[in-house]
């Protein structure tokens, strides 16, 4: 909850710098675990949830040793508030250098000239007619991040990276600052007079609670945590060696793939359907409101339904039901009401501004920094799209506009819902393509715009809602502006910087490509495949799905009017757009199973047993995280093999 005045009083505007500096010296470590897992030995994906388990059981380690520090060195102990420093920049640098972000981006660099082929004709059209400080070209350094067994601590090795990386890593640092100076303009208005109650904020501070809190009855010390944490742990054990020993039981919580079952009319229309039973995923369920868990699993069928009736009425695989366009639709519509909603909040901030004098009375967030920032970081990403990348300014606007407006309406909705998964594959260029056609853009547009592929291949580990609930989370700890944004100004230099190196590191060392069924080769070729198609064979326009996405724009702002009119209305439009979402599809079942629990709960216990029950899906989320997460997952990166896999699929 947002803190009121008299709370305010008591901010600490100052942090001892030791945290940053213990934030930003565990990135590096953060980055190799994260990457060498995900890409090398299979594991499970911390970025692909928006819980981090890696990051909560580095914070679960760090709140232990913190404990034993008070006990015995009292003076080397870190405060609740340093705790919360470290944790929001690992959050940060986890989404950065993670599955969609950094390692999309590294591995597209090299792409072309490696995967290059007579049929496809990559490197013709992409290494041959992009500048060359945006890919590595050069053949020998495509083949040794790939195949690997060099060391990268060479002229030769590092020569052909210089360029690309310093150009990349300073785009993102710029990008990644417009990113925290948004969240930093809303902040005010979202905490204050919205109060929206970031679910997701519960376990973090619960770890980072004063003195010995941590094993109070509320955690460490509730024997219903540990009933939560052995049972999830317990299955998550049992299944990893039955992962390595398959003579070993196993009890089976992750996918189950029913899509083969339904292969009779009309059930075969509904495409990609799946059942899954994770335990963390039911923990994390029962700490988001009802409203949004029941719209979550309604909307999730009825995607399916319309699916059906596109069969029914015979226009299965045209186009209808627009199921892309219009859940494009409904996150440019909540990202319009929520800016529509606060636009007295933002009308007098930057009026404010303009005419000097104390901004909104609110001398805790320094905005015309932030202003400044904000506006320079758009220009400078402007003029890196149209001037290096070779962009058509009209493209450009495009793309940067519905790329911001997109996980603008993503940080919303995990701010006030605690959105659980967010790997939404459509970017604005694919729509503006699929609506208009490939020819308007022309070829060399569409070709300088591939490189950008990284940003909206997918949202699954998206920064920007771990910056805003990184300041959320400071302003619950009694931190002040200046040393929040200092902190995740630092996370996001350092995270960059380092989820590059990792990347050089382990593909020189190891090779990119050594285990064929890692994710890196389908991302190294998933990145260029839809521009080969636009430039070789361009579709003509189809702006019959226009109409998907006006219509799901129109669906989203009725029903959050119907929302604002009537306070009984169960549907959500965050439910309708986070439905769409391949994630939610493994989600469904664990979202209604904790849906139906906390009806069942509030409606016969009430209140004080909703808060009693509270400690044993804390459990299950860390018996889970600690077990199927770190536990196997540290397993396999030290032994160089792959292991139990919680999430996901």
């Amino acid at each position: 909850m947002a803190m009121d005045a008299a709370s305010r009083k008591q901010y600490t505007f100052t942090i001892r710098w030791r945290a940053i500096l213990i934030g930003a010296l565990l990135i590096p470590l953060n980055a190799f675990w994260v990457q060498i897992s995900e890409l090398l030995w299979g594991g499970s994906w911390p970025d692909a949830a928006s819980l981090l388990f890696n990051v909560v059981c580095i914070l679960l380690v760090l709140a232990l040793v913190n404990l034993a520090l008070r006990r015995w060195l009292s003076a080397w102990a870190l405060s609740g508030a340093e705790l919360v420093v470290v944790y929001m920049m690992l959050c940060l640098g986890t989404a950065i250098c993670g599955h969609d972000f950094i390692q999309v981006l590294v591995i597209l660099l090299t792409t072309p000239t490696y995967y290059g082929t007579v049929e496809n004709k990559w490197e013709e059209i992409f290494a041959n007619r992009l500048p060359s400080s945006l890919l590595v070209t050069d053949h020998r350094a495509a083949v040794n991040f790939w195949e690997g067994g060099v060391n990268l601590y060479t002229v030769e090795a590092l020569h052909p990276w210089l360029v690309p990386a310093a150009t990349w890593i300073g785009f993102t640092i710029v990008l990644l600052g417009v990113m925290i100076a948004i969240n930093a303009l809303v902040w005010r208005r979202w905490n204050d007079e919205e109060k929206l109650i970031y679910p997701l904020l519960e376990l973090p501070l619960k770890l980072t609670r004063p003195g010995f809190e941590l094993i109070g009855k509320q955690l460490l010390g509730n024997r219903l945590l540990w009933v939560g944490f052995l049972l999830a742990g317990s299955i998550d054990l049992l299944n990893g060696f039955a992962y390595l020993y398959p003579a070993v039981p196993s009890l089976h919580v992750t996918m189950v793939d029913l899509t083969p079952s339904l292969n009779t009319l009309p059930w075969r229309a509904m495409g990609w359907t799946v059942v899954a039973f994770y335990p963390f995923a039911i923990g994390l369920g029962y700490m988001m409101p009802k409203d949004f868990l029941f719209s979550c699993w309604f909307f999730y069928w009825f995607w399916k339904l319309e699916m059906i009736v596109g069969y029914a009425i015979g226009q299965q695989g045209i186009a209808f039901p627009y199921l892309n366009e219009q859940a494009y639709g409904a996150y440019v519509g909540i990202g319009l009401f929520a800016m529509w909603t606060g636009r007295k909040h933002f009308g007098q901030l930057f009026r404010d501004i303009l005419q000097g004098g104390d901004v909104m009375g609110d001398r805790r967030i320094p905005y015309r920094m932030i202003v400044g920032t904000l506006v320079a970081g758009l220009l400078v990403l402007l003029f890196f799209a149209t001037n290096v990348m070779g962009i058509a300014l009209p493209s450009a606007l495009l793309f940067l506009g519905g790329y911001l407006l997109l996980i603008f309406s993503i940080t919303r909705m995990r701010g006030e819902f605690g959105l659980p998964v967010h790997d939404f594959w459509i970017g604005p260029t694919r729509i503006a393509v699929g609506i208009a056609g490939a020819r308007p853009f022309g070829e060399a547009n569409l070709i300088a715009l591939s490189p950008l592929f990284w940003l909206v291949r997918s949202q699954r580990g998206q920064p920007m809602p771990h910056a805003l609930e990184g300041m959320a989370l400071g302003e619950r700890r009694g931190l002040g502006a200046p040393p929040v944004l200092a902190a995740l100004a630092v996370a996001a230099v350092v995270s960059t910087i380092a989820g590059f190196w990792v990347m050089l590191h382990i593909g020189h060392a190891y090779g990119m490509g050594v285990n064929p069924t890692s994710d890196a080769i389908y991302l190294a070729k998933d990145t260029f495949v839809y521009t080969t198609s636009w430039v070789g064979f361009p579709q003509p326009a189809q702006w019959d799905r226009l109409g998907g996405l006006v219509g799901g724009l129109a669906f989203t702002v009725t029903l959050l009017l119907l929302r604002h009119r009537f306070l009984w209305w169960p549907l959500h439009p965050a439910g309708y757009a986070a439905s769409s979402m391949t994630f939610m599809g493994l989600l469904w079942l664990p979202l209604l199973i904790a849906w139906l629990i906390k009806v069942l709960i509030t409606r016969y216990g009430g209140y004080k047993l909703y808060e009693r029950c509270y400690p044993f899906f804390l459990g299950l989320i860390l018996g889970e995280f600690v077990v199927g997460g770190a536990f196997w997952g540290l397993v396999g990166t030290i032994g160089k093999f792959g292991t139990y896999r919680f999430w996901p699929y």
